[in-house]
């Protein structure tokens, strides 16, 4: 009998879709649960037998299903968030300096130096400022190689600090390049048993950050079939990522059009309308199609003005960001450059309670920046 604690999954990228791959190690991966199965739809005969019996019952559809669920850590599911947002592949981050000098202007909020100049749009991380308020994680609103206006936090004055570092991060965007995989499931206390799941493409994206505890996702799959496996087919396997899981404490800022928001929660959820593709004369799946990337969320926060409510009221357009910092100092950043409140309340329920306002929001294309979804990526140094 298999104990769940001795399960172990791993994935690795498919060449061909629904086909094994071999020659290759797999990457195990972190998980708190998944649900992942074969989904078989059958049609029993309709025959009108004397003895009341059944003729027969026939399988008519073959397919694969499920959903990982992990608590989020830096590095750990880099290709499957890529995979998420059908991005290729992650950006190379760029050094824009490093332990330069540099100055901060407070008139303008931007820096000043010597530059490799950033992208518009894009996200750096600033280090070595005495002053914390120009230190940390910043939007690029306008870029040179002389000149760096920002978002995302005010500047503080201070000319010619040496010894300062700016990174812009690696990033993905929401794209059109479907990536399916192999998912091996891995029963480690019976020597010879695993499930391998062919073709499976990630459907949903979900983050959950609440107000204390883990910051938890989901990922759900729709593919092509499961087997029973005797032996892997890979070469080995890739060891799991160390890094520390991540929790509410985590939370750097949540910033709304590029102004820190004290939150008690908040979601996001991405939807890739994914569908199977079936043709007569085969039981299993043909491809995965590709629908519209919807990405859509809560927050909610302490009622204190009517400033962000007041953008529901009269759907006024805004931004999200959310910046998460690891213990070690590696980062994330998930940025929504265009979002709009969908639904929203800010009642009173009960005696001797707090006032909390809740925000249902949903994201689109930025009209310069022609993203939806931007998760940018900064290890530790």
């Amino acid at each position: 009998m298999s104990d769940t604690s001795r399960v172990q999954l791993a994935y690795v990228a498919e060449s061909s879709f629904g086909v094994q791959k071999t020659g290759k190690k797999l990457q195990v991966l972190r998980i708190t649960g998944e649900s992942l199965k074969q989904d078989v739809a059958a049609s029993q005969s309709n025959e009108i037998r004397s003895d009341r019996q059944i003729t027969s019952i026939r399988r008519s559809r073959i397919t694969a299903s499920g959903g990982i669920n992990f608590e989020l850590s830096y590095g750990t599911y880099d290709e499957m968030l890529a995979a998420a947002l059908m991005d290729s592949a992650w950006s190379s981050p760029v050094e824009v300096a490093k332990n330069a000098t540099v100055s901060a202007v407070a008139s303008g909020n931007k820096f000043t130096g010597t530059f490799t100049a950033p992208t518009v749009g894009e996200w750096i991380k600033v280090s070595g400022f005495t002053n914390v308020a120009n230190n940390g994680y910043f939007k690029v609103v306008a870029g040179s190689t002389s000149e760096i206006t920002v978002s995302g936090g005010t500047l503080v004055d201070k000319a010619s600090a040496t010894g300062i570092t700016i990174t812009q991060g690696g990033s993905i965007v929401n794209g059109t390049a479907l990536e399916t995989f192999n998912l091996e499931r891995k029963y480690e206390d019976l020597t010879t048993e695993l499930s391998l799941f062919l073709g499976m493409a990630i459907n949903n994206l979900s983050l959950n950050v609440p107000v204390e505890g883990e910051i938890t996702g989901g990922l759900e799959f729709l593919g092509h079939s499961e087997s029973s496996e005797t032996a892997s087919g890979g070469t080995g396997y890739d060891a799991a990522t160390t890094t520390e899981h991540m929790t509410a404490l985590d939370v750097q800022n949540l910033l709304e059009n590029q102004a820190a928001m004290s939150i008690r929660s908040f979601t996001l959820n991405l939807n890739n309308n994914l569908r199977q593709r079936a043709i007569v004369g085969s039981s299993g799946v043909l491809s995965i199609g590709s629908g519209r990337c919807i990405v859509s969320g809560t927050l909610e926060a302490y009622y204190a003005s009517k400033t962000i409510y007041d953008k529901y009221l009269n759907g006024t357009a805004t931004a999200l960001a959310l910046l998460l910092q690891d213990p070690a100092g590696n980062g994330y950043v998930l940025d929504l450059p265009a979002v709009k409140y969908t639904a929203g309340e800010r009642p009173a329920p009960s005696a001797d309670d707090d006032v909390m306002m809740t925000l249902s929001w949903a994201a689109h294309a930025h009209a310069t920046e022609n993203v939806t979804i931007r998760i940018v990526r900064f290890p530790v140094a």
